[in-house]
């Protein structure tokens, strides 16, 4: 498995380069940026926690599911042409990944561990990868509950988890690209770009993961495609190394001490 991710980050390496190069929306921007560690930890380290972790999700969801799912939903899952399967997992699994993201920003202790992904003051692909482990498993794992337990095939899995791979590459990349007509059916770099802006007006925005029209239907769209943000980032207090982003959680978690009650100017003259 080591090896099959160093291979994937190679080969994404190769193709998001140069386009970031000779292609980019931010001109200035090097290849070896602030963070570009962090984020590489990210790449390397987080994807085994990740994958054992969604196995699980999705294991204790059949276990619930599996018993009181009709059959005859699986087998007309089943039995339709692997292009209307990914179809229908893109649609079935954006949905779910709209309302979970949402999620993450609404709920105050969620955001605080979203506010790890929305650090990102330098949006290029090799930045896609900074997400805690606990928001990936949840927001993928809860997202995907259907097309693993309804019936879709493995190779319909399989495939959309190939074009939403490379698809999250693209929209958080470095790349100055116009979608045109094809913004309104599919997230562009700009449109997920404004997703992470950090300017007031865009706030709580573009949560579709692949499909604007998610947001359009629920009022959460920007669809300013001719030009992105001026700053990014968010001024929720991250941690700043990744052991201390992974360790997050049980620093939130942690009961707060109670600060002694102060002393009125009378008590403590009293106590003199």
């Amino acid at each position: 498995m080591v090896l099959d991710t160093l291979q994937k980050l190679l080969i994404t390496m190769v193709v998001f380069l140069p386009l970031e190069h000779f292609l980019p929306r931010l001109k200035d921007k090097k290849i070896f940026r602030k963070n570009w560690s962090l984020d590489s930890c990210y790449a390397l380290i987080s994807p085994f926690i990740i994958s054992a972790s969604i196995v699980f999700v999705i294991v204790l969801a059949s276990l619930v599911i599996d018993p009181i799912l009709p059959a005859r939903i699986k087998e007309i899952i089943a039995s339709q042409h692997l292009i209307i399967q990914v179809v229908e997992i893109i649609i079935i699994a954006d949905i779910g990944y709209y309302f979970v993201h949402r999620m993450f920003h609404e709920i105050p202790l969620l955001w605080k561990l979203h506010a790890i992904h929305h650090s990102i003051e330098e949006m290029d692909w090799l930045a896609a990868h900074r997400v805690h482990p606990i928001d990936q498993i949840l927001t993928r794992g809860l997202s995907l509950i259907i097309p693993f337990t309804f019936g879709f095939s493995a190779a319909a899995i399989a495939m959309f988890f190939v074009l939403s791979g490379w698809h999250s590459y693209l929209k958080h990349s470095n790349i100055n690209i116009r979608f045109g007509p094809l913004r309104w059916i599919l997230v562009s770099p700009t449109y997920h770009h404004w997703h992470h802006a950090n300017e007031e007006h865009a706030f709580d925005k573009n949560y579709a993961g692949q499909l604007p029209i998610i947001d359009i239907i629920f009022g959460t769209a920007i669809m300013k495609e001719t030009s992105g943000p001026t700053y990014y980032g968010t001024d929720t207090p991250v941690p700043k190394s990744y052991v201390g982003q992974l360790l997050l959680p049980f620093k939130l978690l942690k009961p707060q001490k109670k600060s002694a009650p102060l002393k009125t100017e009378d008590a403590s003259l009293s106590g003199q």
